[in-house]
């Protein structure tokens, strides 16, 4: 008996061009979806991570460098947490005595958590800073400042974030200085 022979080619069916036309975009799609997730991707990690730190977080407005005294846009925090600065850093240390917000966002920028406190009466102010020193001892890129009208007793800031507290909360505030001291954010917006 004689075995029954198949011709592949002849036997084989055309694929149709609706198959045809399917796998001739899907590199497209993949490319599309690709694209998608380099956009969205650190978006989502960036929401991830910071949604555990403490404070509020707020948009970047840059790191221009401008002279004191030159006119720039308000800022979107108060106290500010990032924007129209000063190239120079004020020297890290405590202060009896307000400095213009341009001169201190230099050092958030350096990696540098400012440790705002009321400004009162010159004894009120003297015993705010030795109570900040005494939290904030063992870090080294800290500033302690008086701000004019401040809603709370305390406010804290880091480059885009900002914690406000009624009273001193020594574990509120160590959570805040170590999450954030020493982070550089040089070309970050």
């Amino acid at each position: 008996m004689a075995k029954a022979t198949t011709n592949p080619v002849k036997d084989a069916k055309p694929r149709s061009k609706r198959s045809r036309r399917k796998n001739r975009f899907l590199p497209y799609i993949l490319g599309g979806v690709g694209v998608l997730l380099l956009i969205f991707l650190p978006i989502i990690v960036n929401s991830l991570r910071s949604g555990g730190l403490p404070g509020e977080s707020f948009a970047s407005q840059g790191n221009t460098h401008i002279q004191l005294g030159d006119a720039h846009p308000p800022y979107n925090s108060d106290p500010p947490t990032s924007g129209w600065h000063t190239g120079d850093l004020i020297a890290w240390g405590s202060y009896d005595y307000v400095v213009p917000d341009e001169r201190v966002i230099h050092n958030m920028e350096d990696g540098g958590v400012i440790l705002w406190y009321r400004l009162g009466a010159p004894e009120e102010n003297e015993d705010h800073i030795e109570a900040l020193e005494e939290i904030s001892s063992r870090f080294r890129r800290i500033v302690i400042l008086p701000r004019e009208g401040m809603p709370t007793a305390y406010a804290f800031t880091a480059w885009q974030r900002l914690q406000r507290f009624d009273e001193i909360n020594e574990e509120g505030m160590l959570a805040f200085i170590d999450a954030f001291e020493g982070i550089d954010h040089h070309a970050r917006f």
